[in-house]
């Protein structure tokens, strides 16, 4: 373990901080995947149309979104740990929530509060890692790789209580994950946070809107959170609807998917330091994502679409840390906090659109738009290595 931190370069007086971020951010990715787990089940339970469920969990990135502009005010008022503390705790009172709603406008509170919790986890675990590590790319696609472990985990604890209790046991499965992000906001209560970095910072706060550096990779991860979050709140519903996968393989898709994103993302991580040229790692693997989600959108057996999804975990593993990571020049703690808030918008307009869309076209017409997204990214990312080459020779 001391070797881990030694490469992550963590000074030992943060270790314990380091833990309690990860495993944080752990419990915090056992719940977003969740969501998306247990929607199949959400949409008979209330007879919810494809708009209806892709409004519901549009509303847990709005209570995303709410947090990290809340991140950028409220710790300078009430300071860094009370308002994580407050805000945090809307997982655990979201989860609850969403086990006693008896009404669909319920279900976008409920899923509202969760974002607002995994928001706030994701803020502070972030800034935090990345204040105490010396090494950022290796500790980021560490700490990411903790996030894709409980996802990964998460559609399993779904499927043991379902099997055992039938379409009920959704509920029991939201419980046991209340509980776990009650854990998470109790181990915060206890941490010692670093001092909260000043607001103001030399040069002028907003000097970096003006620039390609900001704007460029702000878009792409905008348009990689469409395809994220489309994945998570979708591919269940997709694959039990088209009927390829079978319907207990179809609850495990995102198993497969976030599996292969901590595999992927641990890589990454053990290679950070050797591999100098961050824009050039992001354009293989928005083209390896590309190549995958065409072959899966074509697959029309079992086998080729697992193996589909899990090149696509692998290449998509590392695109938002590494794209931080990979955030120089005019950028700072602040546009960074800009760039995660804009970005985020693609995670909340995407999900209402498939939805709406598969309505009107059907779910495989309407999943297949995240084809385009992917194309867009794809460019984003060979836009990115250009403009900042012609900005270093210019220089």
């Amino acid at each position: 373990m001391r070797k881990i931190f030694e490469w992550l370069g963590v000074q030992a007086e943060n270790r314990g901080l380091l833990v309690t971020i990860n495993l944080s951010f752990f419990f915090s990715g056992l719940m977003m995947v969740m969501l998306g787990a247990i929607l199949p089940f959400i949409r008979s339970d209330y007879a919810l149309s494809y708009t209806q469920t892709g409004l519901i969990f549009s509303f847990h990135q709005v209570g995303n979104l709410t947090a990290v502009l809340a991140a950028g005010v409220l710790p300078y008022w009430i300071g860094r740990k009370r308002s994580t503390l407050l805000l945090s705790a809307g997982a655990t009172l979201g989860l609850t929530l969403a086990i006693v709603a008896g009404h669909p406008l319920l279900l976008m509170v409920a899923f509202a509060f969760t974002g607002i919790g995994r928001g706030t986890f994701s803020n502070i675990c972030n800034a935090v890692n990345t204040e105490i590590s010396s090494n950022k790319t290796a500790a980021l696609n560490v700490l990411h790789s903790g996030y894709a472990l409980g996802a990964l985990i998460s559609p399993m604890v779904v499927f043991a209580y379902v099997s055992v209790m039938g379409s009920p046991g959704w509920r029991f499965a939201v419980a046991t994950v209340a509980f776990f992000m009650a854990v998470a906001w109790l181990l915060i209560l206890r941490s010692e946070l670093p001092p909260i970095p000043p607001k103001k910072e030399k040069g002028g706060s907003f000097t970096f809107l003006k620039h390609k550096s900001f704007w460029i990779p702000t878009m792409l991860l905008f348009f990689y959170l469409a395809v994220e979050v489309s994945i998570v709140g979708w591919f269940v519903v997709y694959f039990l609807d088209i009927g390829v996968l079978p319907p207990v393989l179809s609850g495990f898709v995102p198993t497969f998917h976030w599996s292969m994103v901590m595999v992927g993302r641990l890589f990454i991580a053990s290679i950070s330091l050797r591999v100098k040229n961050k824009n050039m790692m992001l354009v293989i693997m928005a083209f390896a994502a590309l190549f995958s989600f065409t072959g899966l959108m074509l697959s029309a057996t079992a086998v080729s679409s697992v193996i589909f999804l899990v090149l696509l975990g692998l290449s998509l593993a590392g695109v938002y840390p590494t794209t931080i990571a990979s955030m120089t020049g005019e950028n700072s703690a602040v546009s960074i906090g800009f760039t995660i808030a804009i970005a985020t918008f693609g995670g909340i307009l995407m999900p209402s659109i498939i939805g709406v869309l598969a309505d009107v076209r059907g779910i495989s017409e309407a999943i297949a738009l995240v084809l385009v997204v992917l194309i867009v990214v794809t460019a984003l990312a060979v836009v990115k290595i250009f403009t900042e080459r012609q900005a270093y020779r210019q220089h």
